[in-house]
């Protein structure tokens, strides 16, 4: 069963892999959102990210992709739907998030040579205690 499971998970894959080709070859503006959600009647958006904290100089912090952050931006500037960034550490238990469009880009940034910003960890809430 886990094989027939697994097969299933690859040609979901796949099949996304191919609907984001042509719809791009369409005119298509795409974005692969990690999750959705409706809560108290507003919609927000989840970016999901395990990784390994970036260390100061000039801060301790975290970030995106240039390029996520753009195209979230489109949807928070036609849509009013802002994007959640959960930042799972890895190698810790800890947890941190914060909004991308009402908090972090309203903060103190840099962007890598990678083009990952970063944004200073003292604006991220830890989601675990």
């Amino acid at each position: 069963i886990k094989s027939n499971n697994m097969s299933i998970t690859l040609e979901g894959i796949e099949a996304e892999g191919k609907a984001r080709t042509l719809l791009q070859n369409q005119g298509f503006d795409i974005q692969q959102l990690d999750w959705i959600g409706k809560k108290n009647g507003k919609w927000l958006i989840f970016e999901v990210k395990q990784r390994e904290l970036f260390q100061a100089p000039p801060f301790d912090g975290t970030g995106l992709d240039i390029k996520q952050i753009d195209l979230r931006r489109k949807l928070y500037n036609d849509l009013l739907i802002d994007t959640y960034l959960i930042v799972y550490e890895k190698g810790t238990k800890n947890i941190y998030g914060q909004f991308l469009f009402g908090v972090l880009e309203e903060t103190e940034y840099f962007d890598t040579k990678n083009k990952i910003r970063i944004y200073n960890l003292k604006n991220f809430k830890k989601l675990n205690k």
